[in-house]
Order: structure tokens, then C-alpha cells, then sequence
């Protein structure tokens, strides 16, 4: 006869399992008397603590959205939350499958000491900071990005997960692209003032149309290799769709960091895709029209993004201030976040001021990632950060020649597209200041990824045709 203890395990695993839905329940239903907003927030957040805990790469996939929206409640709200259940979820999953983790951890060792070296010197900077509030208020971010780009590395273990990520990383970006077009249709104001005002940019859930416009430019051209890496003729006919409305709402963000980017990108895409420069430029095309076709409609944008007697609404001026304090402070830099604190007085040294009020009066950041992280960080924290950059862009091209000799030329194309994505990102970093913008953190972290896994897919295929190679009785060459 079966003992009870044979079954009472599964029993009880059945009945905590029923427990928890019925209590679950019940304080739903508690809180939609009490508060509908909270109601589904906490549904929200059930589901999305369930997605993280028991599909993690699920989990990572779910709040990518918000950070396309971080302007917004509900994006604020699902970004932090989708963050912490992640970490949670990394590390629970970390615990219970121990080897696994190790060894992903072990393969990228030396990226992740740049990534640690760097996030101490950054506080380091802390030591001499004029205003040490200021540093710790920037510095207790960064672990977000960071801890990010480590979930990546660790959590996408198959090309499905990488194919996943870049979807979700278009699709989330033409999210923000539509809901930017749908609210414009509200601020429109036709007495605005094209140049200052954002009543008539693009900008939904960003809050900052450059912002919008940055990770626009980088979804576009990672749609591009999307669109070639899948099978399905409805995905690539989406893709396609996701590219124009893309491509409208970047030319609506009336930001003259789009087509910087967007021709560093193309830089990049002709040496990148140099052995098919037919299908750059044809590409190139599918992208220009639809948006010129917005400058057509709309000329005040194609009037601001030609505007050049504004100095960039006081860019230049930051610009000049950030290159002074990092010259007078050339290895150490001034301390994290405090090129805010010191700009003020250095208003009267830089020469002629087209507009002093940005350097006198608004807190602004240097609108370039490059002389801010140098003016901050000093030479060393910026090369901290570039070589973390450049090591992630050099695995692209080495991925894709990997994923050629394995025969996937499907993903040989979405590396190369990834870097040229990431290369757009890191351009438009030299307009707007985005050392901690996870969109860019993602489109790096693919690097190290598809590298890892173009030589896992390497060796297999190899050692495929070891095997299936017909056994003979000698050498032929003796």
C-alpha cells in the first residue's frame, strides 16, 4: 500500500498553491472597494512579479515599454517595479541554479571588472565633490544600468531570447512613436514658437524629444535586421510597418540630433555593410521618405532642424563650460554630477555667452555624454565607459563573421544592424547627455551576447561536421 508520505508533498504543494490565489484574490477584491487604481496596480504588479519569477527573460521583456516612456506615471511606475522584480528574480534564480550562473558570469569576467572599476571610481568622485548631495543623488542611479546590463548578459542564454529582446525593443519604441503622435494632436499650437516651444515636437511618455528621437533613430535600424532575422512573412510585413510609423515620429520630434545620428548610423552602415552598399542606400531611402514627407507637411520642423543662429538654445555654451572645468580638472574631474554645481562660475571665463541663462541660472547637464562623464569623472572614469563601449562594439562584427561560419547568415545580419543601432545611440550621446539610458545599455550588452552565443553555435556546427565526416582506413595523404 502507498504510504501517505508519497503523495502529502504534491498535496500540499496543491494546497499552498490554492491558498495563495484565494488570499490573492480576496485582497483584490478588498482594494477595488477601496481603490480601483490600486486594484490594478497591484494586479499589474502580481503579473508582473509572476513573469519575472517564473519566465525571467519574460520578466526583462515586459517592462522594456517603460523605459521608452520614463517621463510617465505608469512608465516611471513599470520600470521600477519590472527592475527590482528582475534583480529579485536574477537572484533567487541565481541561488538555485548556482553552476549556471557562474559560468556566464566567468565568460564576460573582464567586461564586468570595467563595469565594476567604473562604478567605483564614479563614487570615488565623491571624495572631492564641491556639493557631495549632488554625487550621491546621481551616483545611487547608476547601479540600475548597470545591474541591467549584468541581467542581460546572464539572462539571454539563446538566439530566441536575442530575437525576443530586439522585437520587444522595436515594438516598445513604436509604442512611443504612436503614442507621441496621438498627443501631439493635443499641444499642437499653431502660435508656438517652432524653436523653443515643445508644443509641436513629438515627444509622448519621453518628455524629451531628443530623448524620443535617440532611441527612434537606434529601433529603426535594429528593425531592419529584425526584419531579415525572421521567418514569419506577418512579422517582417509588422516590422516594415513599425519602420515608417518609426521613421514619421523621429522627423516629428523636430530634434537636429535625428538626422546627426541617423548619418553617423549611415557612416557606420556603409562600412559595416560595405560588400552591400545597394541595400544600405535602399534602406536609407525607406526611411527618408516617410519622413520627409512630415517636413513636407509640417515645414516649422524642417525649419527648426535647419535653425543654426540659436547656438543649439545654449548647447555651446554648455558645451564651452564643460570643456573649461574638465581642462582645469583634466584626470580626476569636479565629481559625479557636479558640472551643474560648477558651471555657474565659470559663466564669465568661456568668452562670449549667447545664452547665460543656462549656464546661471538652469541646472542643466552638459547635452553631451562625452564632455560631461570627462568633466565629472575626469579622463579616467571617460575611458572607463568608452572602452566598456568599444569592447561591446568590437563583438558585433566578430559575432557575425562567427554566426557566417555557422551557417546563420540571418543572424550574421542582425549583429551587424545592432552595431550600427548601438553606434547611432552612442552619436546621439554626443547631443544629449545619456550615460544611464538603458536603451543604450541594451543595445551594448547584445554585443557580448551574440558573440557568446555565435561561438557556442560555431563549435556546434563544427563539431557536426567532424562527426558526419565518413570514416576511412587511412590517411588519404599517406
Amino acid at each position: 500500500m502507498t504510504s501517505a508520505l508519497s503523495w502529502r508533498p504534491a498535496q500540499l504543494q496543491g494546497v499552498a498553491s490554492a491558498a495563495v490565489v484565494t488570499c490573492a484574490a480576496v485582497a483584490l477584491g478588498g482594494l477595488v472597494g477601496f481603490d480601483e487604481r490600486i486594484a490594478f496596480g497591484a494586479v499589474g504588479a502580481l503579473a508582473l512579479a509572476a513573469c519575472c519569477f517564473l519566465k525571467p527573460t519574460a520578466g526583462l521583456l515586459c517592462w522594456m515599454p517603460a523605459v521608452f516612456v520614463p517621463a510617465s506615471a505608469i512608465g516611471g511606475a513599470l520600470w521600477r517595479a519590472g527592475f527590482l522584480l528582475s534583480v529579485a528574480a536574477w537572484a533567487f534564480d541565481a541561488i538555485r541554479r548556482r553552476s549556471i550562473t557562474d559560468e556566464r558570469l566567468r565568460e564576460f569576467r573582464w567586461l564586468l571588472a570595467l563595469i565594476v572599476a567604473m562604478f567605483l571610481w564614479f563614487g570615488a568622485t565623491m571624495l572631492w565633490a564641491s556639493d557631495t548631495t549632488a554625487a550621491f543623488q546621481e551616483y545611487r542611479w547608476w547601479p540600475i544600468p548597470l545591474a541591467y546590463f549584468v541581467l542581460l548578459l546572464t539572462r539571454i542564454t539563446a538566439t530566441r531570447h536575442v530575437l525576443l529582446v530586439a522585437g520587444a525593443f522595436v515594438a516598445s519604441a513604436t509604442l512611443a512613436a504612436v503614442t507621441g503622435l496621438v498627443v501631439l494632436r493635443s499641444t499642437a499650437s499653431a502660435s508656438a514658437n517652432s524653436l523653443t516651444s515643445l508644443d509641436n515636437r513629438v515627444s509622448g511618455g519621453a518628455g524629451d524629444p531628443n530623448y524620443l528621437g535617440a532611441g527612434l533613430v537606434a529601433a529603426v535600424i535594429l528593425a531592419f535586421g529584425l526584419a531579415c532575422a525572421v521567418r514569419r512573412v506577418w512579422l517582417r510585413s509588422a516590422t516594415v510597418v513599425a519602420i515608417l510609423v518609426m521613421a514619421v515620429a523621429a522627423a516629428g520630434t523636430a530634434s537636429r540630433m535625428v538626422p546627426i545620428s541617423a548619418g553617423v548610423a549611415l557612416v557606420a552602415a556603409l562600412v559595416i555593410f560595405r560588400h552591400v552598399i545597394g541595400r544600405v542606400l535602399a534602406a536609407s531611402v525607406c526611411v527618408i521618405l516617410p519622413a520627409g514627407l512630415w517636413f513636407f507637411c509640417f515645414p516649422p520642423a524642417w525649419e527648426r532642424i535647419k535653425a543654426s543662429g540659436d547656438g543649439g538654445n545654449g548647447r555651446e555654451d554648455l558645451w564651452a563650460a564643460a570643456i573649461h572645468l574638465a581642462q582645469e580638472n583634466p584626470i580626476v574631474g569636479v565629481g559625479v554630477a557636479n558640472f551643474q554645481v560648477r558651471k555657474p562660475a565659470v559663466a564669465l571665463q568661456i568668452g562670449e555667452v549667447k545664452n547665460s541663462s543656462v549656464l546661471a541660472e538652469q541646472p542643466l547637464v552638459a547635452h553631451n555624454t562625452y564632455l560631461q562623464l570627462w568633466a565629472d569623472t575626469g579622463v579616467i572614469g571617460l575611458v572607463l565607459f568608452l572602452a566598456i563601449a568599444v569592447f561591446c562594439i568590437w563583438c558585433f562584427p566578430r559575432a557575425a563573421r562567427e554566426f557566417v561560419a555557422a551557417g546563420r547568415r540571418d543572424l550574421a545580419v542582425l549583429s551587424r544592424t545592432a552595431a550600427v543601432a548601438a553606434v547611432s545611440m552612442l552619436g546621439s550621446a554626443a547631443f544629449i547627455t545619456i550615460p544611464r539610458d538603458l536603451r543604450l545599455w541594451l543595445l551594448l550588452a547584445l554585443g557580448p551576447i551574440l558573440l557568446s552565443l555565435a561561438r557556442a553555435g560555431t563549435q556546434r556546427f563544427r563539431g557536426h561536421q567532424v562527426e558526419s565526416m565518413p570514416v576511412t582506413e587511412s590517411c588519404p595523404a599517406s
